[in-house]
This record gives structure tokens, C-alpha cells and sequence, in this order.
């Protein structure tokens, strides 16, 4: 036989070549082990992936660097004909990583190779995901095209992220034209006109009962008034608060209830700061503690996720604070929390540290200052909010720990780590010091909180080990947060949800009671928005479960999988469910709440928090979604009785699911768009369709879960390469010829 050649193996064929990187791959691991030479492999390799860049295999080449460790030599072969195709494959491998050093080291080189083309839309996502403000900002000095920097600051508005912008970008990032354009969108669809609740529960339809589906008067008023916040929300019009005629419906609502009534002012006028502070401020100056504090969570609300140069909501409940009532200063507490989340700003530390660490303040007023701390600086692991809590959490008396509320102490640690995997460790480590049940509780929470959307396997692990035992009920909370991680964990992609739901069915099964109760929970986690006909069907049988509880969680969480849906099947679900739990108000009540769900904003908004082709959360959304999980596992005590206005931190996690297409002046176009359901077609050959099963709308459109959309027309396209969601701006195709929209004709062979 001839002797081997190392020279031109390029000219052997695209499967020979296929096969010897295979062998590279094996042999290079052999010989690290092994600490031998690897130069002779190093130069085939460099002989390899420019043939596999140039003959449309990026996914080959990049399997192949990253067996060898050489990922980094990429970006010398990224050009803007492949750039998509690396990018998008860097982007979804990404998700596989073995730890975080990959994870890193694939996402930074992904990074550059899109500034390099000048994809700055690709690197601003990216960096995003990254959680890297240095990367965001450098992003913003880069970029030069004001069409671009509009589009970036679109992006940075639906992640919240602060930077110091010039004033028509700022405009777009501090989200201030959300509620103008939202208003918008229901015009154009036509459902402006306000909803009573009478015509969601569509009580004419229910099967009747001798006694029907009755609630107490008081009961029913309190379901009533966030009903209707939830179904009315961003509207600024309802038929209860807001109406001039007859006697106020606040009357109609006692003590506690008072705080939603006022409260459901927020949502109603969710993102338009000017209308809801002008409704509310009359609240404000009330004797009653409940209507005040409700008053201030309205404040919060109205005021989330829009940025104000005025800090109105800072000024306004900052006055409550100083006063004497308990209430008053509760509210003013959890709105500014709400209003001013993930907006890290140390002032507000400063006036809501000395609410946590004072012993002599109430559990109530320490526990949700606690919580807004871990909302307003969530995933940024500030070592002094960290402390202030774990402060508490050591010098609190055992009966003080014991009680429901002091979950949130834990809830609010937890968020101050939300998706910084490995930084949670020393916290980990510090909560040894407590000498209680709410040690394990808060452990586990901080981990499931740390690994959030990460998908890692070993933690999902991790987490189905803590459920197993029999430990006292009273002890046993660990293992209900525990359940909720591995929704928390898994719920970022296809494959992980898939293996998780298995674990879960087997958890049903052979699970303990506490483990059983919390599973309705973390089936809603890994499905919010997104009404899946097989987990319609479990949770409709969990929902007539004998233990009250499990069918409690259960009726929440079909409201969750439904929330902003208007799901027709899961609305025939709620009307039997109605008439099935007649003579029980605790579960009616929940009924009638998740009914309020199911047909939020009209179905113009989702509680999602994945965005982006499911590359990005939003961190406050998350935090939002965590929060009234984590309420849900004391349903009693919490959301049915006095603690129910937990319900308003879902509003952190409502957010429109449309498209709007602007032009460069930020004005809505009509253009032609398609929706369908998402195809993946990373790594695939050639241009394959990106979505299937389409129907075709003019833009303004909405965008349910698991879809994506297209611009129909070859007229217009977008100003860079984004995928269509939210807020694209377009122009006009310079390339653009009137055949190309023109029907071609089927030819025969």
C-alpha cells in the first residue's frame, strides 16, 4: 500500500472528511488524557473547518472546535453569508453546555462574531443572556444607525435594562409608549369596550344546580373586583371601579377586600402613569389602612416596568412610609417593590434595609420589604441586601419563623440570585447559621431560583432527590420548593420539559403528600400561557381531587396555563368546575379568580416569560411568576384568606404578545404578516420554512406560544436581522421587483 498523505484531504469528499473529524474528535481526547502531542491533529483541523464553512456544514465546523477546544479560531471564518446559520447554532447549543466555563466560552465567541458582521441586534441579545452590562452598553457605542438604536432600545425595554440613553432612545427603552400602543392594539381588534365579570363567568351557561354556583355576597365581590381588574387590564375602563353612577363599589367590599378594590386600580390602568395616578391619589389620603394600602400596591403596579423622570411612585409612597399606619406602610412597601423592579437602585436599599432588620416591626411589613429588596435588585447578588435578610432570618423567634408570611423572607433572598448558577454557593453556605425548618426551605429555593431556565440535569437531579423521605408535614416545605425547581429548571426548552413531565407523573405516583400537592404548580411552570391539551386533561382530574389542597393548586394552575389564552376548552373546564364546586366558596372563589386569568387583557397579554424563540426570560417576570408560586403552597392561608393580594405580583409577568411593524418615525404599518407555529430549523440545509400550519393577518398581530411570524410581503423587510415579535421596526427592500410577490405557476414535468 501507498504511503498516507496530510496534504490536500479536502479534495477526498465531504463524507470522508465527515467520518476523519469523528476520529480527530475521539483521538484528541485520547491523547489530552494521555498529555501527548496534538499539533499533526491541530493542523488537520485547520484544514477542515474552512472546507466545512465554505460547503454550507457550519454545525460539522463547529462540533469539530469545540471537540478540539479551539471554539475560539471561529470567528476568523464567520462571514455575513454563514453568519446566521454559526450564530443561530452557537445560540441553541449553547443550552447543552457541559458547565458554565462552556456555556460562557460559547456564548462570548457568538458575541463577537456578531459585532464583527455588525449584527448588533444578535450581540444585544446575547449579551443579554449573558447578564453582562458592560457587553449591553458597548453594544449601544458601537452601533451607529439610529434605525438600529431605536430597535436595541426595544429590546432593552422588554428586559428592563437601565442605561443612560439620549432622549428619543430613552423614550423607547423607559417603555413609556407600551400603554399608548397597547391601547392600539385593542382598538385595532376591537375589544376596547370593558368586560364584566358576569360576562366571563358566562353564569347562563353553567349546568344549574338547586342551589347554583353561590358565593357569600362579600366573597363574591372580592372575586368580582379582580375579575374584573384582570380581564379590563391596561384598559383604563372597567364597569366596577371606574364607573360614575350609583354608589362606589369599594362600599361593597369589608377590610381586607378593600386592598384589591383599590389595588385593581393598577391593573386597569397598568403602564399609563399620568391616568393611574390621577385615579388613585384620592385613595391615598383615606383613613381606612386597607384602601390606602391597596392604593399604594396600585402605585407599584401602574408604575411597573415604565421608568419615569418625574419617580413618581418614589415620591408618593415614601409620604405613606412615614406615617403611623401598618397597612399603609405594607402597601407602600410591596408598590415600591413592584414599581421599581430590577431596577437596582441602592436609594431604595437605603430606605428599606432598616424595614427588614428591625426586630420590633411586624413579620408582615419585614417579610414584604424583604421580598421588594429581592425584586429590586433580582439576579445581582448585592452582598448587603443578601445580609440584611440573612440578618433576619437568624434573630427572628422560632414563632415568628413559623409563620406562613416568613416564606418571603426566602423568596426574597432567593431572587437576589435568580440565574447566577454557581455565584449561589457562598449564600448556600452562610444560611447554615439558622436552626430551623426554614434553613432547608430557603436552600432549596435559592438553588432552583440560581439555576432557573438552565436546564442543567444535575440540579433537576438534585432536586428530585430532596423529594424523597417522609419528613413532618410542618418540616416539609422543602419538598414542595423542591417540585417547583424542576419546573423552574426545565421549563427553557422542548427536551427538558419533555424528561421533566415524565419525572413528574413518576413523583405523582410515588410521592409523598406534600410532593403530590405541588405538582398542579410545577406542570402551570413548565406550561404558563401555553394551554397544552394533555395537561389541560391532568390538571382537570387533579382539579376534583379529594384532597382539597392538590384541587386547589390545581384550579390556579389551569388559570396559569390558560392566563391571557381565552382558551375555549379551558373555559367550558371552568364553567363545570363552577357548577361542581357550588356549595364550596374556598374552590369557587379560585374558580371565578382563574376564569379572571384565563381571559386576562382581553387575551391580548401572556405571563410567558420566555421571549425571544424561548432564548431569553425576563428576570422580573420570572421573579413575579416565583412569588405566586410560592404563595400558592398555603392556599388557605394565603390566597383564599388575607394574603390574597399576592395576586397583584402576577402583573410583573404580564406583558402584550403582539407585533407591531413601525416605521422609522415609530408610526404602525399594516403590513401583511404570517403566524404559525415554529419550525426549528437550526443546523438544517438551505432556506427551510420557518414556520408551518400559517395564516396570514395585517400587522398589528398576536403572537401566542410555541409561534413565530413572517412579513408575508417581499416589499418590506425588517431594518436588521430580528426575529419578529413585540416591536420591529421595517423599511422598504431596495431589492424589491413586483414579481417577486406574484404567485409562481405550477409546471408539470
Amino acid at each position: 500500500m501507498s504511503k498516507g498523505t496530510r496534504e490536500e484531504i479536502t479534495t477526498w469528499g465531504h463524507e470522508y472528511l465527515h467520518h476523519l473529524a469523528a476520529e480527530i474528535g475521539e483521538e484528541y481526547n485520547r491523547r489530552l488524557i494521555a498529555n501527548a502531542n496534538r499539533d499533526e491533529l491541530t493542523a488537520l483541523v485547520r484544514q477542515i473547518v474552512p472546507n466545512f464553512m465554505a460547503h454550507n456544514s457550519e454545525h460539522d465546523a463547529i462540533d469539530l472546535l469545540m471537540e478540539v477546544d479551539q471554539l475560539e479560531n471561529l470567528v476568523e471564518y464567520v462571514t455575513d453569508t454563514n453568519f446566521q446559520r454559526v450564530v443561530l447554532y452557537l445560540m441553541s447549543t449553547s443550552q447543552y453546555c457541559a458547565d458554565q466555563d462552556e456555556w460562557l466560552k460559547t456564548l462570548r465567541i457568538a458575541y463577537e462574531s456578531s459585532l464583527k458582521q455588525k449584527q448588533y441586534v444578535y450581540a444585544l441579545v446575547i449579551a443579554i443572556k449573558l447578564d453582562d452590562v458592560d457587553r449591553i452598553r458597548r453594544v449601544f457605542d458601537i452601533a451607529t444607525d439610529p434605525n438600529v438604536l431605536k430597535q436595541l432600545s426595544f429590546i432593552a425595554a422588554r428586559q428592563r435594562i437601565n442605561l443612560e440613553l439620549p432622549e428619543e432612545l430613552q423614550k423607547i427603552a423607559s417603555n413609556s409608549l407600551l400603554s399608548e400602543f397597547f391601547l392600539l392594539l385593542q382598538k385595532d381588534l376591537d375589544v376596547l369596550e370593558p368586560k364584566a365579570p358576569d360576562q366571563v363567568y358566562k353564569v347562563q351557561f353553567e349546568e344549574k344546580t338547586k342551589t347554583g354556583a353561590q358565593l357569600d355576597s362579600l366573597k363574591q365581590n372580592l372575586a368580582d373586583t379582580y375579575v374584573n381588574a384582570f380581564v379590563n387590564l391596561g384598559s383604563g375602563r372597567d364597569t366596577l371601579m371606574n364607573v360614575k353612577e350609583g354608589q362606589p363599589w369599594i362600599h361593597n367590599l369589608k377590610n381586607d377586600a378593600q386592598v384589591a378594590g383599590t389595588g385593581s386600580l393598577g391593573l386597569i390602568h397598568m403602564w399609563d402613569i399620568e391616568e393611574g395616578s390621577t385615579s388613585i391619589t384620592d385613595y391615598l389620603n383615606l383613613k381606612d389602612g386597607f384602601a390606602r394600602m391597596g392604593a399604594c400596591i396600585a402605585i407599584g403596579v401602574t408604575n411597573t416596568g415604565v421608568t419615569n423622570e418625574f419617580d413618581t411612585a418614589k415620591a408618593l409612597l415614601e409620604e405613606q412610609l412615614q406615617g403611623r399606619d401598618d397597612y399603609a406602610k405594607r402597601g407602600a412597601v410591596i408598590g415600591l417593590g413592584i414599581a421599581y423592579a430590577g431596577s437596582a437602585r441602592e436609594d431604595l436599599l437605603e430606605i428599606l434595609t432598616p424595614l427588614v432588620i428591625d426586630p420590633n416591626l411586624s413579620v408582615e411589613l419585614s417579610a414584604f420589604a424583604a421580598l421588594s429588596i429581592g425584586l429590586i435588585f433580582v439576579g445581582r447578588c448585592h452582598e448587603d441586601a443578601a445580609n440584611s435578610i440573612l440578618q433576619t432570618l437568624s434573630e427572628r423567634p422560632e414563632n415568628q419563623l413559623n409563620m406562613t408570611i416568613s416564606r418571603y423572607f426566602s423568596v426574597g433572598l432567593s431572587l437576589l440570585f435568580l440565574g447566577q448558577q454557581d455565584n449561589c454557593e457562598a449564600i448556600i453556605d452562610a444560611l447554615g447559621i439558622i436552626n430551623h425548618p426554614i434553613k432547608k426551605y430557603t436552600e432549596t429555593l435559592v438553588e432552583a431560583c440560581a439555576f432557573v431556565g438552565s436546564g442543567n440535569v444535575l440540579k433537576v437531579q438534585k432536586m428530585l432527590h430532596q423529594c424523597l423521605g417522609n419528613p413532618e408535614e410542618k418540616d416539609a416545605g422543602y419538598q414542595a420548593v423542591a417540585v417547583l425547581g424542576v419546573g423552574l429548571i426545565a421549563a427553557s426548552e422542548d427536551v427538558g420539559s419533555e424528561m421533566s413531565l415524565r419525572m413528574i407523573n413518576h413523583l405523582l405516583q410515588y410521592g409523598n403528600v406534600t410532593v403530590k400537592r405541588a405538582i398542579p404548580l410545577a406542570l402551570a411552570l413548565l406550561n404558563l400561557s401555553n394551554p397544552k391539551v394533555t395537561i389541560m386533561d391532568h390538571l382537570s382530574k387533579l382539579s376534583h381531587d379529594s384532597d382539597a389542597e392538590t384541587s386547589q393548586r390545581a384550579i390556579i394552575a389551569l388559570g396559569l396555563i390558560g392566563a391571557g389564552t381565552n382558551n375555549s376548552r379551558l373555559a367550558g373546564i371552568f364553567r363545570q368546575l363552577a357548577v361542581y364546586y357550588a356549595k364550596d366558596p374556598s374552590n369557587l372563589y379560585l374558580v371565578r379568580i382563574s376564569q379572571g386569568l384565563l381571559h386576562m387583557g382581553k387575551g391580548l397579554v401572556t405571563i410567558q416569560p420566555y421571549y425571544y424563540d424561548r432564548f431569553l426570560y425576563s428576570k422580573v417576570s420570572m421573579a413575579g411568576i416565583i412569588i405566586f408560586a410560592n404563595s400558592c403552597l398555603d392556599m388557605t392561608n394565603i390566597i383564599i384568606e388575607k394574603y390574597h393580594y399576592m395576586l397583584f405580583y402576577l402583573c410583573l409577568s404580564i406583558y402584550p404578545k403582539s407585533l407591531f411593524l413601525l416605521d422609522e418615525s415609530l408610526k404602525p404599518l399594516p403590513v401583511s404578516v404570517r403566524v404559525g407555529q415554529a419550525v426549528d430549523v437550526v443546523g438544517q440545509a438551505g432556506q427551510p420554512k420557518r414556520i408551518t400550519g400559517f395564516q396570514t393577518h395585517n400587522a398589528p398581530v398576536l403572537i401566542s406560544y410555541g409561534e413565530r411570524a413572517e412579513i408575508a410581503t417581499e416589499e418590506m423587510i425588517p431594518i436588521t436581522d430580528v426575529v419578529l415579535e413585540n416591536f420591529v421596526i421595517i423599511k422598504k427592500n431596495p431589492n424589491y421587483s413586483e414579481d417577486q410577490d406574484k404567485p409562481r405557476k405550477k409546471t408539470s414535468l
